[in-house]
């Protein structure tokens, strides 16, 4: 045999048993690449899944906290007020653009209640069975109701699957809350429920890049990509399967002509291969950056969403000894945006305000979107973190000056702020997000557009409030601890003839002594005692307005009282009852009316006026009075705040702002009274300016009517 001839023949054989070799081992990899990269992308499309059902089920447990956690609907449902169960909650699900079920249970409901999408406003026979109640029922007593947390689980309606919340029915009022006994039976639960529709299934499968999305009544099979979805026992409902993207696959199938041709030209395809793994792998990293964002990212406003905020929450607490503040954000009547011009309109409300925050983002401020109208600011430093804090509150107040547009009606940007401050390692995110959100809740209350911190200032207060609150509510339980003291008004043709009292309630306390009139009654109002301790005062002037057949009075309203529908009526059966003319009360309201021109408000003040009680418009001058509002409001009677008598402003302007003011009520018809009377001085200019009526510490202080040991009556002229 001649080596020579074979050699080249060998050596081609082992050549080609060095490239099949080669060859081989290039084709197991990818093969191995496929297998791996094809397990990778499912258990990471399970992954994201999984996440974006847990994101589905907090939005529908936000709705459920906000519907639930509402004074209004506690108070119908204590009430069993159904048409007004219908008309503010049913009308949700009938609608069906927030959610498309809704029942009420337990507590005050004999029998359950429920609304659906397009089966009208009437109440429906409950659809949760018995076995789900019970199981709801137990397992909320396990949960903090007060920390607005619910039960989330998954059922089925009609052949669809359906995301439920669960939680009890509470005021979002502190105060009121604070008065309701924990995981008591007396206390509703309300169920909401969101289909999840094949609109979100497609959009899922669009963001994930994964196909034929679907919902299984039966479990899969053990080969296939799936997720269970849990009902309220806890045990499978339903589950999600699809077919994972699959990179490996591709790229397997788009290397197969390449490898056909490394079989021929194998080193000038390898640098080819190279660059092809190179530019898939790009693709598969900019992929995996899109449904990172995805999960991480606000859909709506395209700001970081509550899962953001809590990595990098987690983030500082871990690898930082930083300070750390957030600063809760909650928009005011972001609701009756929504209902002017729609959710269209209210999204885009939400889309502008959150741009205008996003500008607030740097290395120390990460915003973001918690859900619903709040949002969540989180700020920290290594030092000067509230003066950080003290200017991002300054951008804010900035940005919020300018209106927003919607739907071409123009609204307010006002929101109600808390913020909550601590060091990393002494505190867990979880405690400080919370002390943010309630010292917005503060801010709330208070109706106050400032910003609210979390300190031990409010603490005291609230302790202080507290302590008002109980005393005020077993004062008006029991009674007998409230009086009536009495001013003049005086004519200011004859400032020796008095033609009409005030009427101003004093409360002495066996525990708090002498307590405030402004301080109980802003306790009173927060805390929904108004409307009780209103009717006891108004009982006591009566009685003394009986025993002085021929006397007027002035009697202060709260606005708070005025928003209860029905008030009217039962203001004026009450006065009549106790055989009072109309024409001896003079109905008294603050200009904290024009401030919320609420339309029960106009309502009810016209009804009195109806009746035949005279209206008076107390501060008038202090700064929310509008011509427009005294033409739509018929107020017989303007009070001058005592910030314009003359004491006050001694100088020309303040002479000529009083003959205006004096101008303009007499051209509408209107008497005047002028109060903070304090020297004769003051009662010679009003006079001259032509004021009706004076009212003040020199002409009489507020006294009983009738003497009593230690107080003298303060009737000593001739009344008319």
């Amino acid at each position: 045999m001649n080596t020579k001839s074979s050699l080249p023949s060998q050596i081609t054989v082992a050549a080609l048993v060095v490239v099949l070799a080669v060859l081989l081992i290039v084709w197991a990899s990818l093969v191995s690449m496929k297998r791996q990269m094809d397990i990778e992308a499912a258990g990471e499309s399970q992954r994201h899944m999984a996440g974006r059902i847990e994101a589905f089920q907090e939005e529908v447990s936000l709705i459920a906290s906000d519907y639930h956690n509402w004074t209004d609907l506690y108070l119908a449902a204590k009430q069993l007020d159904i048409d007004k169960l219908a008309s503010n909650y049913g009308i949700t699900a009938e609608r069906g653009d927030v959610f498309q079920y809704a029942e009420l249970f337990d507590g005050p409901f004999i029998e359950a209640l429920s609304w659906s999408v397009n089966l009208g406003l009437e109440p429906q026979k409950g659809f949760l069975t018995p076995a789900t109640q019970d199981a709801l029922s137990r397992r909320i007593l396990t949960i903090d109701s007060t920390e607005r947390q619910t039960i989330d689980y998954f059922g089925l309606r009609n052949g669809k699957l359906v995301m439920f919340s669960a939680c009890h029915l509470l005021p979002e009022d502190d105060d009121l809350l604070a008065r309701i006994e924990p995981n008591s039976k007396d206390i509703g639960i309300g169920v909401i429920g969101k289909v999840l529709s094949e609109r979100r299934l497609s959009e899922i499968e669009r963001q994930f890049f994964i196909s034929d999305l679907e919902v299984m009544f039966v479990p899969p099979s053990k080969d296939a990509v799936y997720i269970s979805v849990l009902g309220v026992a806890g045990a499978p409902v339903a589950w999600l399967q699809w077919i994972p993207p699959t990179p490996g696959s591709r790229l397997f199938w788009k290397m197969v002509p390449i490898m056909s041709v490394i079989s021929i030209a194998f080193i000038s395809l390898s640098y080819f291969a190279a660059w092809l793994l190179r530019s898939k792998a790009k693709v598969l990293i900019e992929q995996e950056s899109i449904s990172f964002k995805n999960a991480r990212t606000d859909a709506l406003t395209n700001l970081p969403n509550l899962f953001a905020l809590r990595e990098h929450l987690n983030c500082i607490f871990k690898h930082s000894n930083k300070e750390c503040a957030v600063l809760a954000i909650d928009l005011v009547r972001f609701k009756q945006i929504n209902d002017t011009v729609g959710h269209s309109g209210g999204d885009a409300f939400l889309i502008e305000f959150s741009r205008r925050l996003k500008v607030l983002a740097d290395d120390t401020t990460f915003v973001s979107r918690y859900g619903g109208d709040e949002f969540f600011i989180a700020i920290s430093a290594t030092r000067n973190l509230e003066s950080i804090i003290d200017e991002k509150c300054l951008r804010i107040a900035e940005l919020s000056k300018q209106s927003i547009r919607c739907n071409g009606m123009m609204f307010d940007v006002l929101a109600s702020k808390g913020v909550a401050i601590g060091r990393t390692g002494l505190m867990i995110q979880e405690e400080l997000l919370r002390r943010a959100d309630r010292a917005m809740y503060s801010a709330k209350a208070r109706r106050s557009q400032e910003v609210i911190w979390y300190d031990s200032e409010m603490r005291l207060q609230d302790n202080d409030y507290k302590a008002i609150e109980g005393e005020l509510r077993r004062a008006v339980a029991e009674g007998g601890e409230f009086e009536m003291h009495y001013q003049p008004i005086v004519s200011s043709r004859k400032p020796s003839k008095t033609v009409k009292f005030e009427a101003l309630a004093r409360w002495k306390n066996p525990s708090l002594g002498r307590v405030s009139p402004d301080k109980f009654i802003h306790v009173a109002e927060t805390s929904g005692l108004i409307i009780p301790l209103g009717w006891m005062l108004l009982d006591l002037v009566c009685q003394d307005v009986k025993r002085l057949s021929c006397a007027r009075v002035s009697i202060n309203i709260s606005p708070a009282q005025l928003m209860m529908p029905g008030f009217a009526k039962e203001f004026a059966e009450r006065v009549a009852a106790r055989g009072i003319s109309p024409s001896q009360v003079e109905v008294e309201v603050t200009e904290q009316v024009v401030i919320l021109d609420d339309i029960t408000i106009a309502t009810e003040l016209s009804m009195l006026r109806d009746h035949g009680f005279s209206l008076a418009l107390d501060d008038f001058g202090t700064g929310y009075s509008s011509i427009g509002y005294l033409t739509r409001m018929q107020f017989d009677v303007l009070k001058i705040d005592r910030s314009f008598s003359p004491s006050t402003h001694k100088d020309k302007h303040g002479a000529r702002m009083l003959q205006s003011m004096v101008g303009l009520a007499h051209a509408m018809g209107l008497e005047i009274i002028a109060e903070g009377i304090e020297t004769e001085e003051d009662v010679d200019i009003l006079c001259s300016i032509g004021v009706d009526y004076l009212q003040g510490y020199f002409l009489g202080r507020p006294e009983p009517i009738f003497p009593s040991p230690g107080n003298p009556s303060i009737l000593n002229e001739t009344q008319p």
